[in-house]
C-alpha cells in the first residue's frame, strides 16, 4: 500500500474512533449526582426483630446503618405482623384491630440510621423498583363495631374482607369475573423518624403511647400514613428530618388505591422488595413532604379538617412556584398557576389526618 494510502486509512480509522467514542459518550447512562463513592446495597429482611407492630420508635436501635447514596432493598409484611392473609376471617381481623390499641395496623420495617442525617436536613427517598408477593387483601372493619373507622362504616355494619392472587408478570389482578385491575404498587405508609413537635391529637387515640411511641395511624411532616398512591418505582420523596440519622421506616404495602381510600383500606398487599436510595440533603429545608415523578410535583398537606390539608398542600405548593427559578415568578403569579393548572386531590379520609395532594405537571414549563 501507497503511503498517501496509509495516511488516508489512518485517517478514516481516527475519524471512526472518534465517531464511535462520541456515541458512546452521548449515550451512556449518567451516574445520580448524590450517589457516594462506594454505592453499597443491602438487604433488610422482615421479621420479628425488625418489623414493628403500629408505632414508631426514635429510640429503638436502628436495624441497618448505611450512608448517603447506598441503596436497600426492604422486604415488608401485610397488617398485624403478616396475620392478614388469604383465609384470615373478618372475626380475626376486627381481634388484630383491637389486640393493639392506639398504634396502627401497619406492619412497619426498620428503622434505617442514614449516617450524617440531622435535624433540618432533607432525606431526598428514591423508589428504584417494587417487586410485590402474590396475595393481597381488601377490608372494611364492621360498622357496628368501629362506627368511625371508614367513610360510610354505619353503612356497612358487618365489614367485609376479599382476598386477591395477585400476577406479578401482567401486573394485574382479577376484582371478579369480568373485571381486572391493573397494579400500580407504592408505600401506603413511608416515614423517617417522628417530629418531637408534632401537635396533640385533635381527634382518635392519642398520638403517643405511654413509652413515648409514636402511632402510625395518622400522616404527618415525617410522612408516615400518607396513602399517596403517585409514589411509585421512579418517584423521588423529599421529608424534613426530626431525628438524628433520619431514620427510615415502611410498610402497610399497597399494590393500588384509589384517591380517597374510602372504605379503610388499599387493595393491601406486601413486598418481596421495595429498593429505596436514600440521599441525605443538606442544600435544602422543607416543612412538608413533597413528591417528584417523572411528569409531577406533587405537595402534600394532612389535618383532621380536610380544608385546612387542602389550604396546606396548595400553599406548599405556590411557596415552590414562587421560590423556583426555572421562571421566576411572584407570589401572586404562582397562586394564580396554581389555580389553573394544579391538580389537587384527596389523598385519604380514613387515617384521622386527612390527607391531599396538589400536582403541577412538569411540562407546562417549555426550554427557551
Amino acid at each position: 500500500m501507497s503511503s498517501s494510502r496509509k495516511v488516508s486509512a489512518l485517517v478514516r480509522l481516527i475519524t471512526l474512533s472518534m465517531i464511535c467514542a462520541g456515541t458512546k459518550a452521548q449515550t451512556a447512562p449518567e451516574k445520580p449526582a448524590a450517589r457516594n463513592a462506594t454505592g453499597k446495597h443491602y438487604s433488610l429482611p422482615a421479621n420479628k426483630d425488625t418489623v414493628q407492630w403500629g408505632w414508631f420508635d426514635p429510640t429503638e436501635k436502628p436495624k441497618l446503618i448505611v450512608d448517603s447514596g447506598d441503596t436497600v432493598s426492604i422486604e415488608t409484611w401485610s397488617h398485624g405482623m403478616d396475620e392478614v392473609k388469604p383465609g384470615t376471617s373478618m372475626d380475626e381481623i376486627a381481634k388484630l384491630r383491637l389486640a393493639n390499641p392506639g398504634g396502627g395496623p401497619h406492619s412497619v420495617t426498620g428503622p434505617i440510621f442514614v449516617n450524617g442525617a440531622e435535624p433540618g436536613d432533607t432525606m431526598e427517598i428514591r423508589i428504584k423498583k417494587i417487586v410485590i408477593k402474590d396475595s393481597g387483601f381488601n377490608f372494611n372493619l364492621p360498622g357496628k363495631q368501629f362506627p368511625t373507622v371508614g367513610l360510610l362504616a354505619p353503612e356497612f355494619p358487618e365489614g367485609h374482607v376479599e382476598y386477591f392472587k395477585l400476577d406479578s408478570k401482567t401486573m394485574t389482578t382479577e376484582f371478579k369475573p369480568g373485571i381486572i385491575l391493573h397494579l400500580k404498587p407504592f408505600p401506603g405508609t413511608i416515614a423517617v423518624g417522628p417530629d418531637p413537635n408534632e401537635p396533640k391529637e385533635k381527634a382518635g387515640p392519642p398520638i403517643h403511647d405511654a413509652k413515648g411511641r409514636t402511632s402510625t395511624l395518622r400522616p404527618w411532616k415525617n410522612g408516615s400514613n400518607m396513602d399517596v398512591n403517585e409514589m411509585q418505582a421512579g418517584s423521588t420523596l423529599y421529608f424534613p428530618v426530626f431525628q438524628k440519622g433520619g431514620l427510615i421506616w415502611t410498610g402497610d404495602s399497597h399494590c393500588l388505591q384509589g384517591n380517597g381510600e374510602v372504605n379503610l383500606t388499599a387493595l393491601e398487599c406486601s413486598y418481596k422488595e421495595i429498593e429505596i436510595e436514600p440521599i441525605v440533603r443538606k442544600d435544602m429545608h422543607i416543612e412538608w413532604p413533597r413528591v417528584e415523578t417523572s411528569t409531577d410535583w406533587v405537595f402534600m398537606g394532612f389535618d383532621e379538617d380536610l380544608n385546612e390539608a387542602m389550604k396546606i398542600a396548595v400553599r406548599e405548593t405556590v411557596n415552590f412556584l414562587a421560590e423556583q427559578k426555572m421562571v421566576p415568578m411572584s407570589r401572586e403569579e404562582a397562586y394564580a398557576l396554581t389555580s389553573i393548572v394544579g391538580d389537587c386531590r384527596v389523598s385519604q379520609v380514613v387515617d384521622i389526618r386527612k390527607g391531599v395532594h396538589c400536582m403541577i405537571p412538569k411540562s407546562i414549563f417549555v426550554k427557551k
